[in-house]
């Protein structure tokens, strides 16, 4: 064959290959990509599997749908990626649907749903889920559910739950830096921290650095957590050593059916998950998370007085079902954080923070044993062996004038808990469930701070105690349905510290009316109580340890709450709201209060529990669920927040901002061939009022060189504000969904204006004057993801 007719026929084939190259490509992208919806159904009363249960996509054509097999489990195969409503039905149970939930490629969805009983004899009872249903079922009013996709979604979350929580009604942030919450005007310090119903310490990166009950940022990476409950107020009486709110977070399980993985860089650090079965075929599963900070890992290319942070954290979650013993499951969660500063140049010292080095580490875990057994048709015990901890280690030196260095202060604090807790869930018929247990914590400290009093001066001992104590918590609750609409839900919570033997007996109950299928009203009222952070029983004076037997503080609270149904997606809800504190420690002959307590570190002051305060306000939420790519949500608190100490005088608390508002809205669409990618635009404006100002001693400073802070001249604590806080933030998001695998391209800032807050005093060495300290600290957070 002759060059020219081979080359003719060298071309066609070419050609053809490209053609059908090109036909492929154009057909695989233009496909409709599908995902698997698979999961278990069950009895919510007391665990048991519900076998023949109809799941069903809403509106799908063809109808996509599946029916629950003998272990209650499902699999809704070829689902379409995007937005889709689910509902989960069976005869003698309230219908359960789930709205715009999000299907994309890169992981199957995973949904263990309880269906409730219901009591009426004729009709169906369909129950949407929204988000302003919790978890718990016990629960009256000023409660929320929360969902991973959430923290993601909404502008300024910044992919942590505290922060997200912040956008709901009652809850403010100290400042832009820290994710502290504190509810109704009360310290952050009040809320109670739950994983996997077990009472851990605090769960954040830098916990009470800046902040008592805050941190940077939390150590629970949002692959990691399941839908979870956040509590306001008068929460159910399963909740002890809580004053204030509660944050019950749960651990989603990984996928029994396949193996899936998530990478995940962005500026605030580096993820990877990984979760699957431990064998083909079996229903034990494992799902896993490690995060290191990106500025960790640049912290070499930067000049050592750049003082950045580095941060890593795992957690680890496995479901371990068996045939008759129940299901157990092993959890854990740890966190290490590290920051070294570095003292400036001495022609750049403005301020004594200028000239010091310090050396800061910290470390958090929690971890849990957890074992649930259904016994019979109405009854399942739940019971949880745990062991959790954190801890301070912080030195600090000054460099001085001749460039020697001293010691200025040094701090051990560590603090583990070793628990046992158990409870029994039981089912007396169609309006009556009971649920009692018990939680007993073993408390081991070993506590060394020591500081200086003046400069150059050799530290002296804050507080020395090494031992162990423990706190012994019982509950009671039942939900009653007393007819028509009306539900009861009532307890009783104790507790028993045994560093004092001081104790509370903590009554809880609850009222909803639902006058009709847009219309309720509730009311509710609880008791609540919470330790002091160890340390502060251990001050010491002239050898004594002054704080040692201090009364558990006590916080009543009554709530009302009116909630309609403005539309399908569309709901209001307004709760006044009054809550009476007594038995808080204060300082015998100052404004001094643990409730006030930004930083506890060097906390050295004798206290006695002769403090009383009191908290008023409304919150009020307007929100629009997600539908049809858009959502809002507007919420407003008014509050009012006092105290008065042992000299009978009121004060404003140092967390009384008066007013906080929130605004969010947010915008999705779904873009290229057969719409498989989306394009998310979120918008938040925070607007708060300022912090309170504790006044300076000028007098006392001066001579001390440092900010000294007290009462002169007759000006109380906190009686004045800075600026009101107006924080604009946004989060712009792209999801491509392939065949195999998602990705999502993410772009989240927090105070995008950089508006100014209070930071600190200082003692100015070249003006020699108390100086106030402004930040306007802009954070972004540009990550990607990818899903497979």
């Amino acid at each position: 064959m002759n060059n020219p007719m081979r080359k003719k026929m060298m071309i066609k084939k070419v050609t053809l290959f490209a053609f059908l190259l090109i036909t492929t490509i154009l057909t695989a992208t233009s496909q409709q990509h599908t995902q698997t919806i698979r999961g278990s159904v069950y009895d919510k009363m007391n665990n048991e599997p519900l076998p023949g249960a109809t799941i069903i996509i809403i509106n799908s054509n063809p109808l996509v749908g599946a029916i629950s097999d003998l272990d209650g489990n499902f699999a809704l195969q070829q689902v379409p990626v995007g937005r889709h409503n689910l509902q989960m039905s069976m005869v003698g149970y309230e219908s359960f649907i789930i709205s715009e939930l999000l299907v994309s490629t890169g992981r199957e969805i995973v949904l263990n749903t309880g269906l409730m009983r219901h009591s009426v004899d004729l009709g169906e009872v369909v129950v949407r889920v929204n988000k302003d249903v919790p978890l718990n079922s016990m629960t009256t009013l000023s409660s929320r559910q929360f969902t991973v996709e959430e923290t993601n979604r909404y502008a300024g979350g910044m992919d942590d739950p505290a922060r997200l929580a912040s956008a709901f009604a009652g809850v403010a942030t100290p400042n832009v830096t820290s994710n502290g919450i504190s509810v109704r005007g009360n310290s952050p310090g009040g809320l109670l921290w739950r994983i996997e119903g077990v009472e851990v310490p605090n769960p954040n990166h830098f916990a009470n650095l800046t902040v008592v009950g805050g941190g940077v940022l939390t150590a629970l990476s949002s692959q990691m957590m399941g839908n979870s409950d956040f509590f306001t107020g008068a929460f159910p009486a399963e909740y002890g050593n809580a004053s204030s709110g509660v944050f019950d977070i749960r651990l989603r399980t990984g996928n029994s059916s396949r193996r899936e993985f998530t990478m995940q860089a962005g500026v605030l650090g580096v993820d990877f998950a990984a979760e699957g079965p431990f064998m083909e075929g079996k229903q034990a599963t494992y799902l896993m998370n490690y995060r290191y900070s990106a500025l960790g890992l640049i912290s070499p290319l930067l000049p050592d007085d750049a003082g950045l942070i580095k941060y890593q954290d795992f957690a680890f979650n496995t479901s371990l079902p068996t045939k008759k013993a129940g299901t157990f499951s092993v959890w854990g969660i740890g966190a290490l954080d590290r920051q070294e500063m570095k003292a400036a140049d001495m022609a750049e010292w403005q301020s004594d923070f200028d000239r010091d080095n310090s050396q800061t580490s910290l470390y958090m875990f929690a971890s849990g044993l957890s074992h649930k057994w259904v016994v019979g048709s109405k009854t399942y015990i739940s019971s949880t062996l745990s062991a959790s901890g954190n801890g301070l280690n912080h030195e600090e030196q000054r460099l001085g004038y001749d460039m020697q260095t001293f010691p200025q202060s040094g701090v051990v604090n560590n603090s583990h808990r070793y628990g046992l807790q158990s409870s029994i869930n039981h089912n007396f018929g169609e309006r009556h469930t009971h649920k009692t247990g018990f939680y007993f914590s073993h408390l081991a400290y070993n506590i060394d701070i020591e500081q200086s009093v003046e400069e150059g001066a050799v530290p002296e001992r804050v507080m020395k105690e090494s031992g162990s104590s423990g706190l012994l918590q019982f509950f009671s609750q039942s939900k009653v349905s007393l007819g028509t609409g009306l539900t009861l839900n009532a307890g009783l919570h104790a507790q028993y510290f045994l560093l004092n033997q001081n104790y509370a007996i903590e009554p809880r109950a609850g009222l909803k009316y639902d006058i009709n299928e847009k219309h309720s009203i509730a009311m509710g009222y609880g008791m609540h109580s919470r330790l002091e952070f160890l340390p502060v029983y251990f001050v010491e004076q002239n050898g004594i340890q002054t704080n040692k037997d201090l009364d558990l503080m006590q916080s009543t609270h009554y709530v009302l709450a009116w909630n309609v149904k403005l539309g399908e997606h569309l709901r209001m809800s307004i709760e006044p709201y009054y809550q009476s504190l007594s038995k808080v420690p204060v300082a015998p002959d100052s404004y001094i209060s643990t409730i006030n307590v930004d930083e506890d570190i060097f906390f050295r002051h004798v206290l006695v529990s002769e403090g009383k305060g009191r908290n008023i306000g409304v919150d009020f939420t307007l929100e629009q669920f997600l539908h049809k790519g858009m959502y809002f949500l507007l919420t407003g608190s008014v509050f009012d927040s006092r105290y008065t100490a042992a000299d009978n005088i009121q004060r404003n608390t140092r967390f009384n901002k008066n007013y906080v508002f929130n605004g969010l809205i947010g915008k999705e669409w779904f873009v290229g061939n057969h719409n498989n990618n989306m394009l998310g635009v979120n918008l938040r404006i925070n607007y708060m009022g300022g912090n309170r100002i504790e006044p300076i001693d000028n007098t006392a400073s001066l001579a001390a060189r440092d900010a000294i802070y007290g009462e002169t001249n007759g000006e109380l604590a906190f009686a004045k504000q800075y600026a009101d806080m107006p924080v604009f933030s946004f989060t712009v998001s792209y999801r491509r969904n392939k065949p195999r695998h998602a990705s999502v391209w993410s772009l989240q800032v927090l105070n995008v204006t950089g508006a100014q807050e209070f930071s600190h005093h200082y003692y100015d060495l070249k003006k020699e004057a108390i100086q106030t300290n402004f930040n306007g600290i802009v954070l972004p957070n540009l990550s990607y993801r990818v899903e497979f």
